[in-house]
């Protein structure tokens, strides 16, 4: 089955002989927005239905059923509702080695490697009704079933349909080598070095002093970029990010509600539960249990 994710990626995707992924998206599913991350891997959102609005290295993009989004290598990326409407998407994963060969060819130095060292730019966003959506839905719809068939042969038909994709982009010249912009480069990684600290620290006290070091910058300029880049003050990020966390812990796990506050950074159930309710509408002990009973169903 295509496995359901509500968190960053923070693993290899997959295994290390067949590197990649694939998750089934749903808005709103256990949370209505997912986190800005970013991983080295590149990323193919296939829209089944519905509308959400992605977040791509500073551009916003409505994706609708039909439509294909391309997310970068290391791009910084983050998902959210629009006015309530359920969304349902498949995203793939591929890193870089399940397209290589062991053996560095033509094909890797001018077509594969060019893609994850972002030296080329494949459209970002090809629209439902533009003339090559149908043949792209294709390809990575044949993807998906290889995935879930599992048949004699389904990981080298995963790695050609791969390549067709790739092939598809070059051959229609639906690729670009624009040089990304310094500046948003240098704020790219600002805003990494910041999300990866609240990765990693998300459970202990974490200070905007600690952030702005971070990003080497002053408490001021660290909180203004953020806000522009993400749509939300630190503070805010951090708080969904540890309500992301528990949200899938409790549907998940068997731990007391109690546990895993103390375990996602809340040191007082009582704010917790009342963060909690104001973010999604009922008690985390309401949340478990409705979620729990659909996830049985």
């Amino acid at each position: 089955m295509i496995n359901n994710s509500t968190n960053k990626e923070e693993n290899m995707h997959g295994t290390y002989s067949m590197p990649y992924e694939i998750y089934k998206t749903c808005i709103p599913d256990y949370y209505k927005s997912f986190p800005i991350h970013w991983h080295e891997e590149i990323e193919i959102v296939y829209v089944y239905s519905g509308k959400a609005r992605y977040f791509v290295d500073f551009i916003e993009y409505v994706v609708e059923a039909g439509d294909v989004l391309i997310v970068p290598p290391g791009s910084l990326h983050s998902f959210e509702q629009i006015d309530d409407e359920e969304f349902i998407a498949a995203t793939l994963i591929f890193n870089q080695k399940m397209l290589n060969s062991n053996f560095i060819d033509v094909c890797s130095t001018k077509y594969i490697m060019p893609i994850f060292n972002n030296e080329i730019f494949f459209q970002m966003l090809i629209k439902h009704n533009e003339r090559h959506s149908e043949y792209i839905g294709e390809i990575i719809k044949g993807i998906i079933e290889q995935h879930i068939s599992r048949g004699i042969t389904y990981e080298l038909k995963i790695k050609i349909f791969m390549l067709k994709f790739i092939d598809y982009y070059y051959e229609n010249n639906l690729y670009s080598r624009i040089e990304k912009n310094t500046s948003n480069k240098r704020t790219s990684i600002q805003i990494r070095n910041i999300v990866n600290y609240i990765e990693e620290n998300y459970a202990e006290k974490i200070n905007l002093e600690d952030l702005a070091e971070c990003a080497n910058i002053s408490v001021y300029h660290m909180s203004h970029i953020f806000k522009k880049i993400t749509g939300k003050t630190p503070n805010e990020y951090v708080n969904d990010f540890r309500l992301a966390k528990a949200t899938d812990r409790l549907i998940n796990e068997d731990s007391s509600i109690l546990t895993i506050a103390m375990e996602c950074g809340y040191n007082n159930i009582s704010y917790f539960n009342k963060v909690f309710k104001n973010k999604l509408g009922i008690t985390p002990k309401e949340y478990r249990n409705t979620h729990k009973n659909n996830k049985e169903s």
